[in-house]
């Protein structure tokens, strides 16, 4: 749309300038009529691709996150320490960031500790 009115205003200022070289009474007038039409269309053009230009424009972006252990990653039975009994994921529970083991057999509540990787 802005493209149309663009070629509007360029074919006005180029109409009115034919009005003004011919120089009569008449002709200045509609040729400076035209000349300030092809203005006033140019003006809106420019200020509408500036308020364009200033709105924010919504930005989308994917990240794709691939998590990794540092060394090699292999499951491991759970053993009681008191009895030797195996435990299961129903032993063990969550409390304050620390993994709770609790043997169904002796009742021993002990702590889940990760041992380094190195």
């Amino acid at each position: 749309m802005e493209s149309v009115i663009l070629f509007v205003a360029i074919f006005l200022m180029l109409l009115g300038v034919i009005f003004l070289i011919a120089a009569g009474t008449q002709n200045l007038i509609t040729g400076g009529a035209l000349v300030l039409m092809a203005i006033v269309l140019m003006v809106f053009v420019y200020r509408s691709k500036r308020i364009e230009a200033s709105k924010p424009t919504l930005v989308s972006q994917n990240f794709n996150v691939t998590m990794s252990g540092s060394g090699q990653m292999e499951k491991k039975e759970l053993n009681c320490r008191s009895c030797g009994a195996p435990l299961s994921d129903n032993n063990l529970k969550v409390v304050q960031g620390g993994v709770i083991m609790t043997c169904p057999y002796c009742g021993t509540v002990s702590s889940l500790e990760e041992s380094p990787k190195w």
